[in-house]
């Protein structure tokens, strides 16, 4: 099985939820035909399908949703279905960091070892800005669950399987990462996507905090930005409401593939969330409710290695180019679930959308949707 994938996006602004969709003008309104034409195929009952918010300026200009939620029950996505976040996760984590930074609680220089001695010596030269920026060299936990037997390639299935007899949570992935004799290459040598960094960061944020992750990003993210319907699920297995089941095309129809048994490991994926609390997340950026700009603005750059080259990376963030501007994205990619949120700081716009089937290119579809507002209002 291949390794869970991990994506990329977007952009600033004013307040919450309460900015309106407004009256498209022209341009934008043939831009959300396209959208539509786009999105074609999955406007149906009887395939899964995904939710769209397109921002402009603090303004939403398109909202959609198509397809279904549940296609046993019939249900269709809606902008209060809750769809699993995959990596976007990721930018949940470095901001839960940035904020115990600003206040002190830590630095982005500290050593890993600083946090748990229970890592080999080279954890002293591993530091939370390596792990934020995906260049410290430790290798995935789940490949190292699978190596010595705890837990086999067997997923994602249906949650109608019988579970693994094993089911790690967090704290057994950083104890199996704490094994590790030797890291695949030495801390800020070269960029290598990692899960288990975030997975390590989420666990520093409860050790410095004293309190669960889950109730440290509700407490100081969550309920300050009205996302009331955005939760971590950790080993506890919280309740979601309207959740979304995820899907893959197999034999000419469509099943769900809503269990591994990694499920409970949290930071570098876990949370659950909704369009509408995704647009929330989006505005609040363009703020200073959680942190202030200058913090915020070290997570839109660029990471550099040893030798001075950039990476892509900055913290919980893609930073790049695409469309001739500037941007910042991230993408998740878990069980069938297929995410993405895409901003362009600059023209102070995003493009945010979740899937449910795991066939679904989630990259192709922002990029076009993107270019079909930004190319008809250069």
């Amino acid at each position: 099985m291949k390794k869970p994938i991990c994506l990329l996006v977007l952009v600033f602004a004013s307040s919450l939820l309460s900015f309106a969709q407004t009256s498209p003008i022209a341009d934008d309104r043939a831009a959300i035909e396209k959208v539509d034409r786009l999105f074609g195929p999955w406007n149906r009952p009887d395939t899964p399908g995904a939710a769209v918010a397109v921002i402009r300026d603090g303004r939403i200009l398109m909202e959609k949703c198509y397809g279904s939620a549940d296609l046993g029950k019939g249900t269709l996505i809606g902008p209060d279905t809750a769809f699993r976040l995959g990596s976007v996760t990721k930018q949940f984590t470095a901001m839960a960091v940035m904020q115990l930074a600003e206040r002190g609680k830590l630095s982005y220089e500290d050593p890993l070892s600083k946090y748990f001695p229970v890592f080999p010596a080279y954890a002293r030269k591993i530091t939370l800005r390596h792990l934020l920026q995906h260049t410290a060299g430790l290798p995935e936990y789940e490949a190292l669950f699978v190596a010595q037997d705890k837990i086999d390639w067997n997923w994602p299935r249906s949650v109608k399987s019988e579970p693994s007899a094993f089911e790690p949570t967090s704290k057994d992935a950083l104890e199996i990462l704490a094994q590790v004799e030797e890291p695949r290459f030495a801390a800020g040598s070269r960029y290598e996507y990692s899960n288990s960094g975030y997975v390590i960061l989420a666990q520093i944020v409860e050790r410095v905090s004293g309190q669960p992750f889950a109730r440290f990003l509700r407490e100081n993210i969550f309920q300050p930005l009205g996302m009331d319907r955005t939760c971590l699920s950790d080993q506890t297995r919280p309740g979601i409401q309207k959740l979304a089941t995820s899907y893959r095309a197999e034999g000419g129809a469509y099943k769900d593939i809503d269990y591994t048994p990694v499920n409970a490991v949290y930071g570098a994926d876990g949370i659950y969330s909704t369009l509408e609390d995704m647009c929330r997340w989006d505005q609040a950026l363009y703020t200073e409710k959680l942190v202030k700009r200058a913090t915020l603005e070290e997570a839109f750059t660029p990471g550099r290695l040893n030798d001075g080259s950039a990476t892509c990376s900055g913290f919980g963030w893609r930073v790049d180019q695409a469309l001739g501007f500037g941007r910042v994205s991230h993408g998740g990619a878990w069980l069938g679930f297929r995410n993405a949120i895409v901003r362009f700081p600059d023209q102070r716009f995003t493009v945010i959308l979740l899937a449910n089937h795991g066939g679904f290119n989630v990259i192709d579809f922002v990029t076009q949707a993107s270019r079909f507002f930004l190319q008809a209002n250069p």
